[in-house]
């Protein structure tokens, strides 16, 4: 416990990861009630709670309607390929019933559609790295995802508890199998998936809560 709480005491004096050259300019989003913020590319598509649909462009949507923010990268970096989208989003978890505690939070329920629920919890616990730190703050870190139509969805989700509120920070992608059409379509190179997984995951790490 005395280390939880010197790691998230830590977190306030962290630095926010930098961007790098590829990257002109940065901006910083904070949330409406100030419980949190993170910096982003300037030129990547920001959307807010009730202005999410201009942000869905690709076959599958990478941005949730109930999220506080979402954050698309620019599709066209990637023109004529197999490449969807790719976000960065933040979300509260919400309960109908019950309580919201730490063990409700992290626990991947059972998703549901309308009244039923499905056979399969709404995530898995990563068995590869089931904890991740982001901000001196420990997430518990899961994997999900989708395919239909020959279009696919992957998700890796961070929650953690914070101040009695569950908070889903998630990086999602999208895309096409590329045997689809005739010629087959051009898949990201080496060089192009890595700045995208640098770009995504340096915008995960700039987020930080307040204190």
């Amino acid at each position: 416990m005395r280390a939880i709480a010197a790691l998230t005491l830590l977190a306030a004096f962290l630095p926010i990861p930098v961007f790098g050259q590829t990257a002109e300019k940065t901006s910083t989003f904070t949330n409406s009630d100030g419980a949190f913020r993170f910096i982003y590319p300037a030129d990547f598509q920001l959307c807010t709670r009730a202005k999410i649909d201009p942000c869905n462009q690709s076959f599958i949507p990478v941005c949730e309607p109930d999220s506080f923010v979402c954050v698309v990268y620019p599709a066209e970096q990637f023109k004529n390929t197999n490449f969807g989208a790719a976000s960065f989003q933040v979300r509260e978890i919400l309960t109908e019933h019950e309580m919201m505690t730490a063990d409700v939070c992290v626990t991947p329920y059972p998703q549901k559609n309308g009244d039923r629920a499905s056979d399969w919890p709404g995530f898995l616990i990563s068995a590869e790295r089931p904890v991740e730190l982001i901000g001196g703050v420990q997430f518990v870190h899961g994997v999900s995802g989708g395919a239909a139509t020959s279009h696919s969805l992957s998700i890796d989700l961070y929650r953690a508890f914070r101040k009695q509120r569950c908070f889903e920070l998630s990086v999602s992608q999208t895309g096409t199998d590329p045997n689809v059409s005739d010629p087959p379509m051009k898949t990201l190179t080496e060089a192009q998936g890595k700045r995208l997984d640098q770009a995504m995951s340096l915008i995960l790490h700039s987020f930080r809560f307040r204190e």
